[in-house]
């Protein structure tokens, strides 16, 4: 693997490390994706097959993407102390002196022709010395304005900052591993991955078969399908991508169940030294541990972390690509010859393939979660603006943005049809809405080539009216936060129609005492779920540090200049973070129980969030050491506003409070920082498949065990499952007698043991857990776990012919 150029000073190697950890799961996670989905389409997904291809895919992908990284990245430059000192009068003495060089310069040249020339200030100084003062201080605004726009002088990174982050992702994955979950039972989404990735780890391809055979053919009222399985064809299909199902598989090759169940933890810590490294490069790396542990004990990002949800494995994609774009336009670009020979240190047209390599990543996030097309809808406008600019980093970073979507919908539409046509409501005018913006982006982009064009924009950018838009942009973003403040004031959201969602919500209402109405989906509340995870600190200065970037970054896309290059860095992210915050909180399109609900929060809605307040931080940091002029003002400040963001998300993670003894009241934590969810499930389930035993076909008589045993008996078992619609003895049966008929022992399986009475044999029971789940609050957030009981009965039912009794 490449490393740092030869000769390159010691102090820009913790800059190269720092850039190179925090993009390589990004690389290793589309190194499994890449030949993931081709093997899965043609049902080879195996063991021996994706380790040839991903070995040497993983190995170029990191050589590719480490061969030469920024040991430093732009920031911006607030104006120096001067900007807010009135200047004071020199002495004519002194303005002499100031004066004499510059006109001296270009007496250098022609000394003779010139030399009466440069006495003129010194003749002219009576006549020049009234308008001098206000002459410097007009220069000096000027010179102000345009020092601030300027390169921040390089600071080395120092290694306290990469081991910082490395440090937090660390202790995440340590912490979230200790208190893991063992969700294998179906309750929600997380078990339907694991199961899924189980299947695809010991069979190889989707659909998931039927097994038909085994039940001696169809029968009337015998179905398949279950929560989240919908039929397909000659089998079933899964509810969701498939990107998080082919990552748990190679878990479970690795060391089985165990094995997956830590898999997710070490995801979300990979998540977190990701977000760190992105903070690292858009606010300093000073500021990475600190991003990182915001992110890190904020009470969703625990939450998906700790369970096989989707949402860690697409943010290291979303943040590592992010990063390898901001490398790729600041990276250092080969200038002569000389330098292209000299190494790893200087590759050619490395700008190139980093940008490539960030749309790979960035599109990819859609195989993992179909709503991540919503969330890098803004790389199309951004890549038109690429465009515009005639950036060379712009065809390749479409090309890979193209390549990573389209695996994503290829997986989609062959995959996981039913699923789509399921989300198709929500997915349609999505895709009216990016087809419409492909569009008018194309349009732009060719519009803004005419030299016609080019010179309307040039005199639309200069007009007075547009001189407004930098603030308006600026007062809109803050708008937008406020809007989303007093909704719940002005707006009740009650639009639920599924009649399960409806029961569901109603049922929670009456157990919290509030008034029924099942339509309610809370929605009005969104913003305040934000408040109670990561606190108002974080809120507030999250959004006014995105309404200050939003006024510097337009008005360097209307004067067309951004020599900092800090601007440009910023603008997909900052486009991703506004875009994914309006419409995750305006319509989170998820049932609003916390801390359900608070998984649509993790992607960026949050780490968006985070990443304005640091910025924020930064920005009232220098202005405090302008202002206090030491050093310890300025640190005073930058603790207090890191204070500020860790504490409230401590708080409501760990529900910090007094709890009386025997000996006294002492300190303690109780919320679900350090609480378990679904523990014993994984022994309770290697109980239930010895007790079904070999060469079994397994009937189930009630829906509710199906949802939640049916395909954890057909994968993790390995016994074709099926579940009975409609249970009368004539259909028992009928069933008993076509799998007896194909050379199979007939399985019973039922919530209660008084279902299995009548059809013969001494029903046992298989599963008797009292475990936990998470807790499901409408109207505050969690800080306790809920209970849960699972029961399951078993019986070898006698051969019943239709219309008799068991014999």
């Amino acid at each position: 693997m490449a490393g740092p150029r030869p000769g390159r000073s010691s102090g820009q190697r913790p800059g190269w490390l720092f850039g190179a950890i925090t993009v390589v799961p990004a690389m290793l996670a589309a190194a499994w994706l890449l030949p993931g989905l081709p093997l899965v389409l043609a049902g080879r997904f195996a063991a021996l097959p994706m380790l040839f291809m991903f070995l040497p895919l993983a190995a170029g992908l990191c050589y590719l993407a480490l061969r030469q990284l920024p040991a430093n990245w732009p920031a911006f430059r607030s104006p120096p102390q001067a900007a807010h000192r009135r200047p004071r009068p020199q002495p004519a003495a002194q303005q002499k002196v100031t004066q004499e060089p510059a006109a001296q310069e270009p007496a250098a040249k022609e000394p003779a022709a010139k030399e009466p020339a440069a006495k003129e200030p010194v003749t002219k100084e009576p006549a020049a010395k009234e308008p001098v003062t206000q002459q410097k201080v007009t220069q000096e605004s000027v010179t102000l304005e345009a020092a601030a726009q300027q390169p921040a002088p390089e600071r080395p990174v120092p290694w306290w900052a990469l081991a910082g982050t490395v440090a937090v992702a660390v202790v995440f994955a340590v912490w979230q591993i200790a208190e893991r979950t063992e969700q294998i039972i179906f309750l929600r989404d997380p078990s339907t991955y694991l199961q899924v990735g189980y299947w695809l780890a010991h069979h190889g391809a989707l659909p998931i078969s039927n097994s038909l055979a085994a039940f001696n053919g169809p029968h009337a009222d015998l179905s398949f399908a279950s929560v989240n399985y919908y039929p397909h064809g000659s089998g079933i299909v899964p509810q969701f991508m498939t990107g998080m199902p082919m990552v748990l598989a190679a878990s479970v090759w690795l060391g089985g169940l165990p094995a997956a169940l830590v898999t997710t933890p070490l995801i979300g810590a990979c998540a977190v030294l990701s977000f760190g490294g992105l903070a690292g490069r858009l606010a300093g790396p000073r500021w990475a541990p600190a991003a990182a542990a915001v992110l890190a004990v904020s009470l969703p990002e625990q939450y998906t972390s700790r369970s096989t949800f989707s949402e860690p494995l697409a943010q290291v994609l979303l943040f590592g690509g992010l990063c390898l774009l901001v490398d790729s336009l600041v990276v250092k670009r080969a200038a002569s010859p000389a330098d292209k020979a000299s190494g790893p240190g200087h590759a050619p047209n490395q700008d190139r393939v980093l940008a490539s390599l960030a749309g790979l990543a960035l599109g990819l996030t859609i195989l993992v979660r179909i709503d991540g097309l919503s969330d890098i809808l803004p790389a199309v406008p951004f890549l038109g603006l690429l465009l515009a600019a005639r950036r060379r980093q712009a065809i390749p970073f479409g090309v890979g943005l193209v390549i990573g979507v389209g695996y994503g919908l290829a997986d989609g539409y062959l995959l996981s049809r039913p699923y789509l046509d399921l989300e198709a409501p929500s997915l349609r005018p999505l895709a009216l809405g990016t087809a419409v913006l492909v569009v008018l982006t194309v349009v732009g982009v060719a519009l803004t080539s005419r030299p016609a064009v080019k010179e309307k924009l040039a005199r639309w950018r200069t007009a007075k009216a547009a001189r407004w838009l930098p603030a308006a942009a600026a007062i809109l973003t803050v708008l937008i936060f406020v809007g989303f403040a007093v909704r719940p004031l002005v707006q009740t959201v009650a639009g639920e129609t599924d009649p399960t969602s409806i029961a569901y919500v109603a049922e929670l209402q009456k157990l919290a005492g509030l008034p029924i109405d099942g339509r309610q989906q809370y929605y009005q509340n969104s913003l305040y779920w934000v408040i109670w995870y990561i606190g108002i600190p974080a809120v507030l200065l999250g959004a006014f540090g995105l309404a200050i970037l939003a006024r510097r970054g337009l008005r360097a896309l209307l004067t067309w200049q951004d020599p900092a290059r800090a601007l440009r860095v910023w603008a997909l992210p900052w486009m991703i973070a506004i875009w994914v915050a309006v419409t995750v909180l305006y319509r989170p399109a998820v049932s609003p129980d916390q801390p359900w609900a608070s998984r649509r929060l993790v992607p960026f809605v949050l780490p968006g969030l985070i990443l304005g307040a640091i910025w924020a931080s930064v920005w009232l940091k220098e202005r405090a050491g302008q202002l206090g002029r030491t050093r310890v003002t300025s640190a005073v400040v930058a603790s207090c506003c890191v204070a500020s963001l860790l504490i409230p998300a401590a708080l409501t993670n760990l529900d910090i409070g007094f709890t009386k003894t025997a000996s006294g009241r002492h300190l303690s934590a109780h919320g679900m920082a350090f609480r378990r969810i679904g523990t014993g499930e994984l022994a309770a389930v290697t109980k239930l498949c010895a007790a079904i035993g070999p060469d079994a076909s397994v009937v189930i008589l009630d829906s509710l065990s199906s949802d939640r045993f049916a395909q954890l008996v057909r994968g993790m078992c390995d016994t074709p499952t099926a579940t009975l619609t409609k249970v009368t003895r004539d259909t028992v049966g009928a069933v008993v007698i076509g799998i007896e008929g194909a050379g199979r022992r007939p399985v019973l399986l039922a919530e209660n043991q008084s279902e299995l009475g009548s059809y013969g044999g001494t029903p046992r029971e298989v599963v008797n857990l009292l475990t936990t789940q998470e807790a499901h609050n409408l109207t505050s957030p969690p800080t306790r776990t809920w209970f849960i009981h699972y029961t399951l009965w078993l019986s070898i039912p006698a051969v019943i012919p239709p219309g008799g009794s068991a014999t």
